[in-house]
């Protein structure tokens, strides 16, 4: 068996997690429209014949003055030391800017032996005389060592990528296979899941400044039972997130409840407690 660890960096909203979930074949990683969706390094396994990849998605790059983004703002770049290959990725259709410019910088002060390889992301959004153009440019960055324009919507060019990939994975000892291919705890994905949902329904700050804890988990048989705490600082806050008669809280329950029913195959229950920071716990 060959194994390769994959790291996945880049600006907020670039596809990472897209691209994750369109190599997995499953969705196993947070995806929103918003920025910062991801807040922390995620692992999953995926095996391709003989050869297995670790792969992290990791938090975006992110230039902002909230105390929220201020301690995770360096975290994607944690488990680059233990990483083969790292997977710059670019949303092509945009313009290079200053978290571009910090990627490079950071990389360049970090990179030894790993292969670097630009992936510019949602070739589908642009026409292909930009894709050659953009391919042109990059090239002239000396820290990449190859570039492939991909589409993390289609899967256009994720084939090539991984097909690729592989010459750079190692042979290693045979070690025990992971009960999941998803390495985080289960209180953590169902959280996650929950916070996705209220990133999707509430167009303010207010998904930036609340947590999301799975309190408890009751498994009974082919159904879960999930409690869950949408914690807030304000009451302005908790009045929002539950809406006119708790129709907002409804609506985050039932996307959230059917996003993990379809993971887990299973029924599901879920249980949403909207309270302040200073309440007490279930």
């Amino acid at each position: 068996m060959k194994s390769g660890n994959i790291v996945l960096i880049g600006q907020t909203n670039s596809g990472k997690s897209s691209l994750v979930n369109k190599i997995m074949g499953q969705r196993v990683s947070l995806v929103s429209r918003k920025k910062q969706s991801t807040t922390f390094n995620q692992k999953v396994y995926k095996k391709f014949s003989e050869n297995e990849f670790i792969i992290q998605d990791t938090p975006g790059f992110f230039s902002s003055r909230k105390k929220i983004n201020n301690n995770i703002i360096s975290s994607p770049l944690a488990e680059i030391e233990t990483s083969d290959l790292i997977y710059v990725v670019v949303d092509i259709s945009l313009r290079i800017n200053n978290e571009y410019k910090k990627i490079i910088n950071s990389l360049e002060n970090k990179i030894e032996k790993q292969q670097v390889f630009l992936i510019l992301n949602k070739i589908d959004k642009v026409k292909k005389d930009k894709v050659l153009g953009a391919i042109k440019f990059y090239s002239k960055e000396k820290i990449f060592n190859e570039i492939f324009p991909i589409s993390s919507l289609t899967g256009e060019g994720i084939t090539n990528l991984i097909k690729f990939s592989k010459k750079f994975t190692v042979k290693t000892s045979l070690k025990s296979k992971p009960s999941s291919n998803i390495q985080i705890k289960k209180k953590l994905f169902y959280s996650e899941v929950t916070r996705e949902k209220i990133l999707d329904k509430i167009h303010r700050e207010i998904p930036y400044q609340c947590d999301v804890v799975t309190e408890k988990i009751n498994k009974v048989a082919s159904q879960i039972k999930i409690y869950q705490s949408i914690v807030v600082k304000r009451q302005s806050h908790k009045n929002i997130l539950i809406g006119k008669k708790g129709s907002m809280l409804k609506e985050i329950g039932q996307a959230s409840r059917k996003e993990i029913a379809r993971f887990e195959n299973k029924k599901i229950h879920l249980f949403l407690f909207v309270k302040l920071a200073k309440e007490k716990k279930i």
